[in-house]
């Protein structure tokens, strides 16, 4: 590649990436006031205001969502672009923040999975009944041991070189399907929430707060951002490069 041409795709990779991290803050700033304003906002499930007013139980939903949202798309795109924001610093920098993001991720998604089923057993539901519920376990499991494989395999590795140079591959085609299946389940989250037990207001647009244009940009803005990520990470030419360390 020429130094011009080396350049030219530096100089678009830093706008596309400067464009990711807008969108990116604007879609957790309009999913935290999405999900803190529709219905009772944020808050963890109690069981006595259960007994008072069942909608008060529902207050879960929003907590779960948004913990989902932050981890499985926010953090998992972030951890994803660690390897691109920082490509020509030492590597063990990427490999570092790529791991804490993970961890972090793993962190929300696995406290989002404890606020749900205990929203559902005080209103006395069963669990696990939805597709949506079943693409979301599935999906914890293969991240969990998405995960563990790069920890042991690239982190800590106890595989000789050659062969980690081999599962790279897999490894990037599965931490960008976690990403994609992350995004359709937060769509799907959305329309669960949205048609399930909806004020009317949301169907005619005429709340008072305007809260359904919110939710309606909301999930526009995760599909946006997954996007961006996905443009930033497939691309060849955007790989990080190796250090001058490296490739001695």
């Amino acid at each position: 590649m020429s130094t011009d041409s080396r350049h030219r795709t530096s100089v678009y990779f830093e706008v596309v990436l400067s464009i990711t991290h807008l969108v990116g803050f604007i879609t957790v700033c309009l999913n935290g006031y999405f999900f803190n304003t529709y219905r009772n906002g944020l808050g963890w499930p109690d069981r006595k205001l259960i007994k008072e007013n069942a909608l008060m139980g529902k207050r879960g939903d929003q907590l779960h969502a948004f913990l989902m949202f932050l981890g499985f798309i926010y953090f998992q795109g972030e951890a994803l672009l660690a390897y691109r924001v920082y490509r020509y610093n030492a590597k063990m920098v990427s490999k570092l923040l790529h791991t804490v993001l993970h961890i972090g991720a793993i962190g929300l998604g696995a406290t989002a999975l404890v606020v749900i089923i205990t929203a559902t057993n005080y209103l006395g539901y069963d669990n696990f009944t939805s597709v949506h519920s079943w693409l979301g376990v599935c999906l914890l499991a293969v991240y969990l041991v998405q995960f563990s494989f790069g920890f042991f395999t690239f982190l800590c590795p106890c595989t000789p070189g050659s062969y980690r140079a081999r599962l790279m591959p897999v490894h990037r085609a599965v931490g960008v399907s976690c990403l994609i299946v992350a995004c359709v389940q937060c769509v799907l989250g959305f329309a669960n929430m949205l048609l399930e037990d909806a004020p009317d207001c949301l169907g005619d647009l005429s709340c008072a707060n305007r809260i359904e244009y919110v939710g309606g940009f909301s999930a526009l803005f995760i599909v946006l951002y997954t996007l961006l990520v996905l443009a930033l990470v497939i691309p060849v030419p955007w790989r990080r490069e190796k250090t001058p360390d490296e490739l001695k």
